[in-house]
């Protein structure tokens, strides 16, 4: 036994055309008796559809004998119809926020920011008023095509799938492994804790970035440094040491390295200051770091000769990081809470 309309080719539950309502006022005029289960077989509708349409467009008459009864009219079910609809979702309020889209469109394409920090910044320190969209609505002005926006200009909207983390034992051991730093690091509750690491270009040889990230206020510190060497690495952490001078070990309390052979002698260059090594493929164990070198690629990206970037325009790139507002410091940036921290040393 065939079923008819059951297939995955047409649609369940579809609203009735004006067709189909002028053939049902024509239906109950012309066969008043007709069963109903018979009425939604013939429109092709299902059964409850056609109740709720008799409900929708059923308007109250008077008889010869002054004595009320309902009947359907096709005009009056698609007009009910028609106003239903336009109260069925929010309407569209692109129009009057025209201000704040092209704020938003400068702030993401100029300045690389994401739509959240955009939204977030804007109903902080703006003077918008009502006319700041929800960060979700930006992006469905994005995804719809109603910005100068794409998709492709926003550099994290693709995701990628978490993957499980298996925990290695190192092979070789430079230092006090990372299962040895005291558990109120990770708590991001104290000042003075880092992670760094090396951001690399087309080949090793070649100039590369030192990065430091400042674990409780995202503070990054940028520099670019010869090689990739012990050498390399010390000699600019002793530069950043002396920037910083009597304060340099209330500042710089722990750092976490990963296990590369640039970090061998961190701990004879900052002897004031714990370093501690993470396990071997888990970069979790620097997930500030690792997010923010993800963010200086946005402007130097993979394959990136760094022998051509001057000191001004790595300089420019760590500015712009540590004065972008951030949401889960409700919008503030790092840089200013780095200022605070260091008032109260």
């Amino acid at each position: 036994m065939t079923q008819e309309y059951y297939s995955t080719g047409r649609r369940k539950f579809q609203h009735l055309t004006s067709e189909k309502r002028a053939q049902l006022e024509i239906l109950l005029k012309v066969v008043p008796k007709m069963p109903k289960t018979n009425i939604a077989q013939m429109l092709g509708i299902a059964r409850s559809t056609l109740y709720a349409e008799l409900r929708r467009g059923s308007v109250e008459q008077l008889d010869t004998n002054l004595v009320k009864y309902k009947k359907y009219y096709a005009d009056a079910g698609q007009r009910v119809y028609e106003e239903h609809r336009k109260n069925s979702r929010n309407p569209c309020k692109l129009a009057n926020e025209s201000e704040f889209i092209e704020y938003a469109e400068e702030r993401i394409l100029k300045h690389k920011e994401s739509p959240d920090t955009v939204v977030g910044y804007a109903k902080k320190y703006s003077t918008f008023g009502d006319d700041i969209v929800c960060t979700k609505t930006l992006y469905n002005y994005i995804e719809r095509c109603y910005l100068r926006v794409r998709n492709i200009d926003l550099l994290l909207k693709v995701k990628l799938k978490q993957k499980n983390e298996i925990v290695r034992k190192n092979k070789k051991i430079l230092g006090e492994s990372i299962e040895n730093r005291p558990p109120i690091v990770g708590l991001r509750t104290t000042f003075g804790h880092w992670e760094i690491d090396t951001i690399v270009g087309t080949i090793d040889t070649e100039p590369v970035l030192l990065t430091l990230d400042e674990r409780k206020t995202r503070t990054r510190i940028i520099r670019k440094i010869e090689s990739r060497t012990s050498a390399a690495v010390n000699k600019a952490m002793q530069e950043i040491m002396s920037e910083y001078g009597e304060l340099a070990p209330k500042i710089f309390k722990t750092i976490t390295a990963d296990n590369g052979s640039e970090f061998t002698h961190l701990g004879e260059t900052v002897p004031h200051s714990k370093v501690y090594y993470a396990h071997p493929y888990t970069p979790s164990e620097r997930g500030t770091n690792e997010n923010q070198n993800g963010i200086v690629r946005r402007f130097f990206p993979k394959g990136k000769n760094f022998e051509n970037v001057t000191d001004e325009a790595v300089r420019r790139v760590q500015d712009w990081i540590n004065l972008l507002p951030r949401k889960i410091f409700d919008y503030s940036c790092s840089y200013d809470l780095f200022i605070e921290n260091l008032n109260y040393l």
